[in-house]
């Protein structure tokens, strides 16, 4: 028998205080204590140093918990009062759920230490929550108790009319009619099994893996984007090579929202030959629960290789003054310039800390993952890095002139959001030093 479902939005009601900020003269109470009781009161005190809305589902679940108690409570002792009006068995099952709606409760107080640490507080009557449910239940238990009634008279009446007719052929019926609702109710039961199996294993890797699931994809592989954006306006970096003390790329780019733009010239033995410009769009920012991905989308326009009498100028003592005239000279009579649009996106494994990248343009494709050794200590301030890809321009590749490359680099995030460095080897040949600062 399944009880008549209700909303416990409209239970709950809305709390006692909207939300107000806390004053910013001492701490209250319940901060420094981390919780509270009372008699007339529940409260649900949620703490987070991420963000004000990570504390406010803190504090919504630390209130379901107690919620989930009460309803429980309320519901057994309404069908023990009930039990001899009942004809069937009944659980507190049958007329609530565990799995609480919490819409119409709102956070009562919010308050920010000096720490950067959020708090939030919920508080709600006991009397008023308890007297609503109770109201509730009572409801749900008269329909029920009304259709099994209904149920009794429809069987009599059954019984009554088999008697007029062929009673023979009406059982056969009715039989019939009851084997397909049994079929049917055993199918939903299953439905039921597999839907709580399935949001108890997602649970599951969310507490397993909460440390992971935080961290956010670096905008950069070793030498492609990702899907992500960085965190700040500005980001420069530049690659040595220590063995030679060669430059091998300087980069510099702007990151509005989801849209960043970035410049970027590339060198061998610290002669610029290769330069690009690029333009990205986050299309689509980390979605999911468990599974997390990103997407994205943008425009390179690029010179994959300076023509032989501009290499001969940059080699000049000073060459580099002449860059921009040369750049000037490449757009015009092109050597090798190009545009390509591009995608690349991005998926979190949690199970394995690793998030998943592919990038795509008309000059390469590449499939790289992110490793993410020691997230619940460390986050991703190491993370080791593995880029495989096809080279489809010739421009691109190395000097033994691979199409399949495989490389591989070692981060390590100083200070997060603002500086990190990359010890990589590349082209199946050369170490290098990448440093990543952002402002």
């Amino acid at each position: 028998m399944q009880g008549r479902p209700f909303d416990l939005e409209e239970i709950i009601g809305t709390s006692v205080i909207d939300d107000i900020l806390s004053p910013p003269t001492g701490a209250p109470p319940w901060v420094k204590t981390g919780e509270l009781t009372s008699d007339t009161l529940y409260y649900g005190i949620g703490i987070s140093t991420e963000s004000q809305e990570a504390a406010d589902n803190d504090a919504l679940l630390s209130f379901a918990q107690h919620v989930e108690v009460s309803v429980q409570s309320i519901a057994i002792q309404q069908i023990e009062e009930n039990k001899d009006r009942l004809k069937e068995n009944y659980s507190y099952e049958s007329l609530v759920s565990t799995n609480m709606n919490l819409r119409s409760v709102k956070i009562t107080t919010r308050y920010l230490s000096t720490d950067s640490t959020f708090y939030s507080l919920i508080r709600y009557g006991k009397s008023t929550y308890h007297r609503l449910v109770t109201q509730e239940i009572q409801i749900s238990l008269e329909a029920n108790i009304r259709k099994q009634e209904l149920k009794h008279q429809a069987q009599e009446a059954l019984r009554a009319d088999s008697l007029r007719h062929k009673i023979a052929m009406d059982s056969l019926a009715l039989g019939r009619k009851q084997a397909f609702i049994d079929s049917l109710d055993h199918i939903l039961k299953m439905d039921e099994a597999r839907l709580r199996q399935e949001q108890g294993r997602i649970e599951l890797i969310k507490s397993q893996h909460a440390a992971f699931l935080k961290i956010k994809p670096r905008y950069q592989l070793i030498d492609v984007p990702t899907a992500s954006t960085p965190k700040t306006w500005i980001y420069v970096s530049g690659r040595w090579n220590p063995d030679t003390e060669d430059i091998r790329q300087l980069k510099t780019g702007v990151s509005i929202w989801l849209i960043s733009a970035e410049a970027n010239v590339w060198a061998t033995e610290s002669v610029i030959n290769q330069a690009d410009l690029m333009l990205k769009l986050q299309l689509l920012p980390e979605q999911g629960e468990i599974y997390k991905v990103s997407l994205a989308f943008g425009w390179v326009d690029y010179l994959a290789a300076f023509s032989q009498a501009n290499r001969l100028r940059l080699g000049e003592e000073g060459g580099h003054k002449h860059l921009i005239s040369i750049v000037e000279d490449e757009l015009k009579d092109p050597y090798a310039h190009n545009s390509s649009f591009f995608v690349t996106g991005t998926v979190g494994l949690p199970q394995f800390n690793n998030h998943l990248s592919v990038y795509l343009d008309k000059r390469r494709i590449s499939l790289a993952n992110i490793w993410y050794p020691f997230p619940r200590n460390m986050g991703d301030a190491i993370s080791i890095i593995n880029q495989f890809e096809f080279i489809r321009s010739e421009y691109y590749r190395n000097r033994f002139d691979d199409a399949l490359q495989w490389q591989i680099g070692l981060r390590f995030i100083a200070i997060p959001d603002r500086f990190a460095t990359m010890i990589s080897y590349e082209d199946h040949e050369v170490w290098m030093l990448n440093f990543e600062f952002q402002y």
